[in-house]
């Protein structure tokens, strides 16, 4: 009798339903496991160290900042939205019990929204006396096409200018310092997926029907040839720079995708993604770390890692030195670098001499601080 009371229990719909859940449940986790990819912990303590950390109110970005103060630094949070920024950056210091934490915002797409968030960078109340690190997060995909207030596809804008933009106007700042400084970019794999460069469409524009996902990439790769461009340019400076491929996370990155407005064939792409191996971003957020703290990579210059934090070859787009440099001077030209730092230098109160060719697109700038003392001369390097 109490054989079969112990059968009916074990085979009860209470007990075979429980005994379900525990199996997948272990399951998930053994899954999970595997595709986290082999352990890694940043045991660094990154107390007085600034860094500025692009897009992080979300994703892999505010994976990143909450590390970054876990581990004592000073965490600039560069975001669109400020609202959401005090939120999460809230969560951050109650999570992390470091009050060192900022918000300012910068929308990448709105190039003088870049120039006033470094601005207040440089001088008055906000001015940071020294820049570790920069981590250029911040990404966008679209499902239409959409321009700035300056004409600028959003993606193309957001993507790459932004950042190039960014990093134009905090150069002079960075190799004036003493400390080392290491320039993160995020990308991944799939510029080397039919992935390649069309200058002459440059803005989304020739083609009948507008592909985000496409455009996405062509930012992407972009993004790419600027950052070994900027590698090989910066090279014999303080100044590193290394890009990191978190490999497929799960984020809000696709949100606006067609695909993400249907309930069922979101549930889809979910199911797809995780049979692939999608990570959590606080796994993911590995390879930044690696690539922006670890005492590892600190003589790195020019490195591609992958998501395992393994070098991996650049494709032949990125390698071609021609076309990393029409794109230099085609993004030159499209943020108006020229322009924005000669009114961040007048705005700031330092005389600022632009000298251009013809055609404008490169540019020789000489700054000396108003009111004397002397002159010393922007890095040529940068806009040559």
């Amino acid at each position: 009798m109490a054989g079969r009371r112990l059968l009916q229990g074990l085979t009860s719909p209470w007990s075979v339903g429980f005994s379900a859940f525990g199996l997948a449940y272990g399951g998930y986790h053994v899954w999970d496991s595997t595709q986290s990819g082999t352990k890694y912990d940043l045991h660094e303590d990154l107390a007085g160290k600034t860094y500025i950390v692009t897009g992080a109110t979300s994703g892999i970005g505010q994976a990143t900042a909450e590390e970054l103060a876990k581990r004592n630094a000073r965490v600039i949070m560069a975001c669109r939205n400020r609202e959401k920024c005090v939120q999460v950056r809230r969560d951050i210091v109650l999570n992390t019990r470091n009050k060192q934490v900022y918000c300012r915002q910068c929308d990448l797409e709105d190039f003088d929204s870049i120039r006033t968030f470094v601005q207040k960078l440089s001088k008055g109340k906000f001015e940071l006396d020294r820049i570790d690190g920069i981590v250029h997060n911040a990404a966008m995909m679209q499902s239409e096409r959409h321009v700035n207030k300056d004409g600028i596809e959003k993606t193309i804008a957001t993507n790459h200018l932004g950042s190039f933009l960014l990093t134009g106007l905090l150069l002079d700042k960075l190799l004036n310092q003493t400390n080392p400084v290491r320039i993160v970019f995020l990308n991944s794999n799939i510029i080397d997926r039919k992935c390649d460069l069309n200058l002459g469409d440059f803005n989304s524009e020739g083609a009948k029907k507008f592909d985000g996902y496409e455009v996405y990439k062509h930012s992407k790769l972009a993004s790419a040839l600027f950052s070994k461009e900027l590698s090989e340019r910066l090279k014999e400076s303080n100044i590193n720079v290394i890009v990191a491929d978190p490999g497929r996370t799960k984020s809000n990155l696709s949100a606006q995708m067609d695909g993400q407005t249907f309930f069922l064939s979101r549930w889809l792409l979910k199911i797809v993604s995780f049979g692939m191996g999608e990570r959590r971003t606080e796994k993911a957020v590995r390879p930044v770390l690696y690539a922006l703290c670890d005492p590892e990579t600190v003589d790195e210059n020019g490195l591609f890692i992958d998501r395992e934090r393994h070098a991996q070859p650049w494709n032949d787009i990125v390698m071609d030195a021609e076309k990393r440099a029409k794109l230099w001077n085609v993004s030159v030209k499209w943020s108006r670098l020229g322009d924005h730092l000669k009114q961040m230098k007048h705005e700031l109160g330092e005389a600022a001499i632009q000298i251009s060719n013809e055609s404008g697109d490169k540019l020789t700038v000489e700054t000396a601080t108003a009111g004397g003392g002397e002159g010393r001369s922007w890095k040529t390097l940068w806009l040559w």
